[in-house]
């Protein structure tokens, strides 16, 4: 996974400005969370690592390169949302396929099936591999979201309220195994939430609001 970087980072929405000369550092396998109240600026910082919004002012940077004009296809970024975005029709399996499967990536379906196989046993979902999307729980659905943003071994992964859909167990579950991915995959985390709980598990954390760093 990648270190990241943000040097004096502003971004604007019309007269909002939602980032504010922003910086910080996250290194490799840190789980770092971003923690502020609706409209701190937490989402929009995420979506600048990823390459959705282009910084107005300020540089990026991931694994030592410049990345601020990169588009997202090009940072190998993957993104879990608090909504799971899982293709309903299909099974737990051909979720996580679907990415691997992708004209940029061109891998064999043997290969594709035994990086499925790895992932799942990370996340622990080895028996739902052949379940409909639609007859899991909450939390096995955000486990499979996971496993799929993991699947194509990103060098970062961006987590915005991952545990917004769920009640306070399932959800303190969730935050337990992005922590342990953190540690055991040696995987850079950015985590985005208003949830102290979060806090508590986090290597480093900064508390954002009106897009600033809260002292």
């Amino acid at each position: 996974m990648a270190a990241v970087s943000l040097f004096s980072v502003s971004k604007k929405f019309d007269a909002i400005e939602a980032v504010s000369d922003l910086t910080l550092d996250i290194a490799d396998g840190e789980f770092f969370v971003l923690l502020g109240p609706t409209g701190a600026g937490k989402t929009t910082t995420l979506r600048l690592v990823a390459g959705l919004e282009t910084p107005d002012i300020g540089h990026v940077s991931i694994g030592g390169a410049d990345v601020t004009r990169t588009p997202p296809a090009e940072r190998n970024v993957a993104f879990v949302f608090q909504q799971y975005s899982l293709y309903p029709h299909l099974t737990v399996y051909e979720n996580l396929a679907f990415p691997l499967r992708s004209p940029l990536r061109r891998q064999s379906e043997e290969a594709i099936r035994s990086r499925i196989h790895e992932v799942a046993r990370i996340l622990r979902i080895e028996d739902k591999l052949n379940s409909s999307a639609t007859r899991l729980s909450g939390g096995q659905m955000q486990r499979v979201a996971i496993a799929r943003a993991l699947v194509h071994s990103p060098a970062l992964l961006l987590a915005d309220e991952p545990t917004g859909n769920l009640d306070s167990l399932t959800g303190e579950r969730i935050l337990d195994l992005l922590r342990r991915l953190a540690t055991e995959q040696d995987a850079a985390i950015i985590l985005a939430t208003h949830s102290a709980e979060a806090a508590n598990r986090a290597d480093a954390v900064i508390h954002l609001r009106d897009g600033r760093i809260e002292a």
